[in-house]
């Protein structure tokens, strides 16, 4: 049975979890039919496996291919063993991120059960410029970054945005919020201090989820 949990706005620092993105490979391997089905029935047996032994937190496919996880590890480099154990992962069938995360609004409760709800949410992962961070002064992204989160909090009812999460100063980070609404989008992202200085950019996809994933209710 899902159990939801109340949604807390601001979380403290998590550093035993991480952020994993599959995207699609468009050069993947040629396969059949039969052996493509047969990696994805090792890949949501893996996930099922990973979730029963509490290192699997979250997972959601997104809208046209690829999805992302949420880890549990001690370290980095244990959380990219996990990642990697991944039968679809080792097959070449997606090119792979892996981050350090602290979730700055919402927070992490894993739903477990056949009668979780599904439901779509739209993801917005910031992608960093490289060329803005070259040379970076520490102290002007600590600023930006507690600009960026204020801004979040600030509009966290306005975008009905349940969560947020940050992979570090130059590494950038995602929302998840329940509106689709483009001109609400494009408004958020003129505004937002991250989009706004330059440092970073944007791309949105529909991502599939287990509601209450982020310890969100009302929606």
């Amino acid at each position: 049975m899902c159990i939801f949990f109340s949604m807390q706005l601001i979380s403290q620092s998590l550093p035993s979890y991480f952020f994993a993105m599959l995207n699609s490979n468009p050069d993947k391997p040629k396969i059949s039919d039969e052996e493509v089905n047969k990696i994805q029935a090792a890949h949501m047996a893996n996930m099922d496996s990973l979730s029963d032994i509490g290192q699997l937190m979250v997972a959601g496919p997104f809208h046209g291919g690829g999805g992302m996880f949420i880890l549990k590890a001690a370290s980095l480099e244990e959380a990219n063993n996990i990642f990697n154990s991944d039968p679809a992962i080792k097959a070449d069938r997606f090119i792979t991120e892996l981050y350090p995360l602290k979730m700055v609004l919402g927070s992490i409760c894993p739903q477990k059960g056949d009668d979780c709800e599904m439901v779509d949410y739209q993801f917005i992962k910031y992608e960093p410029v490289p060329e803005e961070f070259e040379g970076e002064d520490e102290k002007k992204s600590t600023k930006l970054n507690k600009r960026h989160s204020k801004f979040l909090t600030d509009n966290v009812f306005s975008i009905r945005l349940i969560a947020a999460g940050n992979f570090g100063s130059s590494n950038g980070g995602f929302l998840i919020t329940t509106r689709n609404d483009d001109e609400v989008f494009d408004r958020l992202l003129l505004f937002d201090p991250w989009t706004k200085s330059g440092y970073f950019t944007t791309e949105i996809i529909t991502l599939w989820i287990a509601k209450g994933s982020f310890c969100e209710e009302g929606y």
